[in-house]
């Protein structure tokens, strides 16, 4: 049989080895809970990810929205300026030549015209331009014809001047007239 110095260091083998088993199972436990630790956190970037992928597409989108609202905005505003400067442009300015008023009168606007040809020679180009779209001029009269009347005799044909336009205007001008922009006359 096996004799006991035999058993005896087959017993001393056993028990110096299983420190060491010990510490490799304790290795092996460890490698598998750093293994799911890693799984969980690639779990998790990736999760991660796909949300910045799918908040990065959207900004992309919001993006393409926002720079054709920008867009869409500026031209409208471009559009706006336009006009503005457009109505800048216009004399809308009420030259007021009467101020006597009868009981039964009421006040007029008037659109005067004047022929480019008639302008005075050293005239400033700007105040020629003004004339070309027409001056509004208020005065006071019972009916529309003795409004024109009145113009035409402050700014008579022979000078190149013509009436285009007469816009009734009840009272005086603490209220705004309304007026029509300037139309051309060929």
């Amino acid at each position: 049989m096996i004799s006991f110095p035999l058993l005896l260091g087959l017993f001393i083998v056993v028990l110096s080895t299983r420190p060491s088993l010990e510490r490799a199972r304790h290795v092996i436990a460890d490698a598998h809970r750093s293994i799911r630790e890693l799984e969980r956190r690639k779990q998790a970037l990736s999760r991660r990810i796909r949300e910045l992928a799918k908040e990065s597409l959207n900004q992309r989108l919001t993006s393409g929205q926002d720079s054709n609202e920008t867009d869409d905005l500026r031209d409208r505003l471009q559009t706006l300026q336009q006009r503005i400067r457009d109505l800048e442009a216009m004399d809308r300015r009420i030259l007021v030549l009467d101020e006597r008023r009868g009981l039964s009168e009421t006040g007029w606007v008037l659109r005067v015209r004047r022929d480019p040809a008639a302008a005075p020679p050293l005239e400033p180009r700007v105040i020629t331009a003004l004339w070309d779209d027409g001056r509004y001029v208020f005065f006071f009269a019972g009916d529309p014809a003795r409004a024109r009347r009145k113009a035409q005799i402050r700014f008579p044909e022979e000078h190149g001047f013509t009436v285009i336009e007469v816009i009734p205007h009840a009272g005086d001008l603490t209220d705004i007239p309304k007026l029509a922009g300037p139309a051309k006359i060929a």
